[in-house]
């Protein structure tokens, strides 16, 4: 392997007082969701002020190759760089027997996960790499090590406060900058440590709409929207609980569910784990989901996911986010861009886009009673859905705009760029094999 460091560190495509000439940008997300859609916006703004962009898929699938190819980014595959699991979608206990594959897998594939990132700066040989998330945790550690240039973008907050919790921290305190995506999820990990605040954002071109007084099928039915899937920390068992109360108390609504029904142009093929579970004759929470929400039918659609979201959201009247364990709400900011307000939980994250009866309404997290009031408040009153939808706006616009999230971006870049080398290692020190963590 040649030396790591040598061009990657050295800014040859950068120029003075600009943003990087090339990024390498790492996206851990094996398929189409908030994650991958936030990494295709930055990307896309970045190309727009001419920096070239190479995103390199930790988990490719066609999906993701035709999401960011049809933005004209270009991709590539890096399926021996590994990832710890999800941790805001699936957070992991030692008794679940799928956390402890994930672990198996991480240990045996951390060292060659490293090596396979070094030969891929090698190959792009950017000025800078930008790791999308925090389960690229073997990629940060030796690009650290190697002296490469980085930006490491965490975007969910620890699991728990175990040994693997511990393991990451201690990786990203020694990292040259983290961004973090919500106060919550910086204060979770690495406390008072220096570290940037950038939240997500949402096109420019989405405040240029004129947002519509209500959704667009002027029926008289009250839309909602729900975007979370099927996955326990996005609350989806406390919806359909708080759906059932609903459907007996208050008429004249419907709940659309993008996302929640799979994409036939998209055959996924199942993970070991659920093979082995399936053949064990555990139940798949999927279908599960499908059929208990599908009891709730006509006031409950489900649908596969949406890659038109600025044009899904004009046709409801506000969002639902009822998450029960703290992470950043995408779709809460995509609505309010649009002047639509949201539902959600006062959870990390949740409650820093949502401002309780300003732009929005918060409840307890799984209380799905609570839930269900504060739906049926927003339902009955449209005097309160323009008045939150109009703040929820002006707020996202200050907040939350993709060339606000640009700048400060850039602004990271030419402070890594602007830090000292540590002097290029020997191909042995560059190397894994007796030093990784």
């Amino acid at each position: 392997m040649s030396r790591v460091g040598s061009s990657a560190a050295s800014g040859r495509h950068s120029r003075p007082g600009v943003v990087p000439g090339r990024v390498l940008y790492v996206q851990h997300a094996g398929c189409l969701g908030g994650s991958a859609l936030s990494l295709r916006y930055l990307v896309q703004s970045m190309q727009d002020v001419g920096v070239e962009c190479i995103v390199a898929l930790a988990r490719p699938c066609a999906e993701l190759v035709e999401f960011y190819e049809a933005a004209a980014i270009k991709t590539l595959s890096a399926p021996d760089i590994c990832c710890w699991d999800h941790s805001t979608v699936a957070p992991r206990s030692l008794s679940n027997p799928r956390h402890l594959a994930d672990l198996a897998s991480v240990a045996t594939r951390w060292r060659a996960s490293q090596e396979a990132t070094l030969r891929l700066v090698d190959d792009v040989a950017p000025d800078l790499v930008h790791l999308n998330s925090m389960p690229l945790s073997s990629s940060a550690s030796i690009l650290t090590k190697a002296g490469v240039p980085f930006v490491w973008h965490v975007r969910e907050p620890p699991p728990d406060q175990g040994v693997r919790t511990a393991m990451i921290r201690r990786i990203m305190l020694a990292a040259p900058q983290c961004v973090f995506i919500t106060e919550y999820d910086k204060r979770e990990w690495i406390g008072d440590a220096p570290a940037r605040i950038i939240y997500n954002s949402v096109p420019d071109t989405w405040f240029e709409r004129p947002p519509p007084a209500r959704g667009r099928n002027d029926d008289g039915v009250v839309r909602f929207a729900y975007l979370g899937g099927f996955a326990a920390a996005k609350g989806a068992t406390v919806l359909l609980e708080a759906l059932r109360i609903l459907q007996r108390t208050q008429s004249g609504w419907e709940c659309v569910m993008p996302g929640c029904l799979s994409d036939a142009r998209y055959p996924r093929k199942d993970r070991w784990v659920k093979r082995v579970a399936r053949a064990l004759g555990v139940p798949d929470p999927a279908r599960r989901f499908v059929a208990a929400y599908a009891t709730l039918a006509p006031a409950v659609v489900l649908r596969p996911f949406c890659t038109d979201i600025a044009g899904f959201l004009e046709t409801v009247d506000f969002i639902v986010f009822p998450a029960t364990l703290p992470h950043f709400p995408r779709p809460v900011i995509e609505a309010a861009a649009l002047g639509k307000p949201a539902v959600g939980t006062d959870v990390g994250g949740v409650n820093e886009c949502i401002v309780d009866g300003e732009t929005g309404l918060l409840c307890r997290p799984g209380d799905a009673g609570s839930l269900a009031a504060a739906l049926a408040e927003m339902i009955r009153r449209p005097d309160l859905r323009a008045a939150t939808g109009n703040r929820a706006r002006q707020r996202a616009q200050a907040m939350h705009s993709l060339s606000a999230q640009r700048l400060a971006v850039a602004d990271v870049y030419r402070d890594v760029l602007r830090r000292p080398i540590e002097a290029a290692r020997s191909p042995a020190d560059s190397r894994v094999g007796s030093s990784a963590s």
